[in-house]
């Protein structure tokens, strides 16, 4: 029988207890006792099982759990003899960074006061310890209490630290998940440099020095080491996407999604989960996005975005925000599912993208947006899967669409491409001139290449079901679009742009959408193609167009 689905779980002993599905991950542990850092350094994408594995690492080493649990029994870790020595045997800290965004500085302060607060209530036993000295039970108190300032806020940690190991006589370990969400909450408000003086003072306080310490594991999306978040840290193991240790600790194997489409019955729709959610790059490892997988199987294999829906888009609509001419090129190759080369910067933030527009990219490839496989002078930069070319390809429409400012475009844009695919010339025609009159595109139609970018971006509304690509190599030339059907009954598009003079007379524009359909047809760009092909030669002069089509089979 099938175990059921962990989704939303991010409790390791639940999981574990309830026979949920589990993909064993222990092997981290072996390997952070092998290493033997002071702190360790994760930074992945969201949803892709830090705070499980650090529930796990919790589970694991906290003294304040059974040594006869069975959590662990039949998982890789239980074969590592020198591991058990450190099973349940430290008392463990572990504080999460989630839901501190807020307006203002006072309102950070408070919420991260009240988290604080609550961690303490776990530890409330210290207050009572006859270990610890009457100073630090009053420091103690008022974190509880929640009437701290800030300065003792930052030293939190480091003072339960303190005080574990003064109570247990044992060293501490600590756990600390989405260092960096406050930093990133914060970013573009007045208030962001207050927030990372406390994440710093934190961080700090809590890891740099502190002789209560046995080893501390953090996680995050980036790496903010601009900052000097973690200055001092001289014993700090930093493994990011590109690290090629514990490639294989976060998200999913192949093989492990092989065995999660065979146990829930349907071992032949391992292919489309690969198709869909497989393409990211962890160091060696090819590595598939574990919250899609799972309620791709959860929502009996359907295919559709799942990861992108879980937060907002705002990293892509900052890099629309800040794109030129060159950016929206890359953007239009990106979408077409080509690569293109850039330089990324691991230790990248949010405050780097005022500086120069290329360091989104880097920022997209630590969020999970692009993948990065390195290569001479740079790195490969491209979407890793249908998921996030669908993500991305409808993002490009509708930013394209609001850079337009008009509120009846998302119309429009839907109205043409139903015409597109029902070969509907006449009402194709109509459609691109509304599309065009009643927004402001006028600036783009410079040239036959700005038609092309702006029709290419248009016709992403049809991503999912079609393909969309331009100016490829196909048969004896380049053709303008391309819309390679994915669904059974849809036909294949062509499309042939040409662009009149302002001056042309009816008939010139009419032969120039003839000789592009000609073109179509006397270059072969049909070729590779199967099934049914409407095929379209459009001339556009200013804001109008003359479209011709016909069908064919092959």
């Amino acid at each position: 029988m099938a175990r059921a689905l962990p989704i939303g779980v991010q409790d390791f002993k639940k999981i574990r207890d309830s026979d949920l599905l589990y993909v064993d991950k222990s092997d981290m542990i072996s390997q952070i006792l092998s290493e033997g850092a002071d702190v360790y350094l994760y930074t992945r994408p969201r949803r892709f099982g830090k705070s499980l594995n650090l529930s796990m690492l919790d589970a694991f080493f906290n003294l304040k759990y059974p040594k006869d649990n069975g959590w662990f029994d039949g998982l890789k870790v239980s074969e590592c003899g020198e591991c058990l020595e450190h099973r349940n045997s430290y008392p463990v800290i572990y504080f999460d960074f989630k839901d501190l965004d807020a307006d203002t500085y006072e309102l950070f302060l408070k919420r991260l006061s009240i988290k604080l607060s609550d961690l303490f209530m776990q530890y409330e036993y210290l207050e009572a310890s006859a270990k610890t000295n009457r100073i630090q039970k009053s420091r103690f108190d008022a974190v509880y209490s929640g009437t701290t300032d800030e300065s003792e806020l930052m030293n939190s940690i480091n003072l339960l630290a303190t005080m574990l190991r003064t109570h247990h006589d044992r060293k501490v370990v600590i756990l600390l998940d989405e260092y960096d969400n406050p930093i990133h909450n914060a970013y573009g408000k007045d208030f962001q440099d207050r927030v990372l003086a406390v994440m710093r003072g934190m961080l700090s306080s809590a890891l740099k020095g502190n002789e209560s310490l046995m080893f501390g594991v953090i996680t995050g999306v980036m790496q903010i080491a601009k900052e000097s978040i973690f200055s001092g840290l001289n014993n700090l193991r930093v493994n990011n996407i590109f690290g090629t240790k514990y490639d294989e600790m976060f998200g999913f194997t192949d093989d492990e999604v092989r065995v999660i489409c065979e146990e829930h019955g349907h071992p032949e729709k391992y292919a489309e989960a690969k198709e869909w959610y497989d393409g990211y790059r962890f160091g060696d490892a090819d590595i598939y996005n574990p919250w899609s997988i799972l309620n791709y199987v959860y929502e009996d294999f359907k295919p559709q975005a799942y990861w992108a829906g879980t937060s907002g888009n705002s990293i892509i609509e900052t890099l629309f925000d800040i794109s030129d001419d060159s950016t929206l090129s890359d953007l239009r190759s990106l979408a077409e599912n080509r690569t293109v080369v850039k330089t990324i910067d691991s230790e990248i933030t949010f405050a780097d993208l005022d500086l120069d527009s290329e360091n989104i990219y880097s920022v997209m490839v630590m969020s999970g947006y692009l993948k990065a496989i390195p290569a001479d002078g740079g790195y490969e930069v491209s979407l890793p899967n249908r998921e996030l070319f669908e993500v991305f390809a409808n993002m490009l429409a509708t930013r394209l669409r609001s850079k337009l400012g008009n509120n009846r475009v998302g119309t429009m844009i839907r109205s043409l491409a139903k015409h597109i695919t029902s070969n509907d010339a006449e009402a194709i025609q109509e459609d691109l001139y509304q599309l065009f009159a009643s927004s402001l595109a006028s600036i783009l139609l410079k040239n036959e290449n700005a038609y092309q970018l702006f029709l290419t971006g248009v016709l992403l509304q049809l991503s999912g079901r079609y393909e969309v690509k331009a100016e490829f190599e196909n048969g004896k030339g380049r053709y303008d679009i391309l819309l390679r059907s994915n669904v059974t009954g849809l036909p294949h598009v062509v499309m042939e742009l040409k662009r009149s003079r302002s001056n042309a007379r009816p008939e010139t524009v009419e032969a120039n959408a003839v000789a592009a359909l000609g073109q179509i047809r006397d270059r072969d760009y049909t070729f590779g193609l199967d099934g049914d092909i409407i095929l379209y030669g459009i001339a556009f002069k200013g804001k109008e167009a003359r479209v011709v089509s016909e069908t064919m089979s092959r």
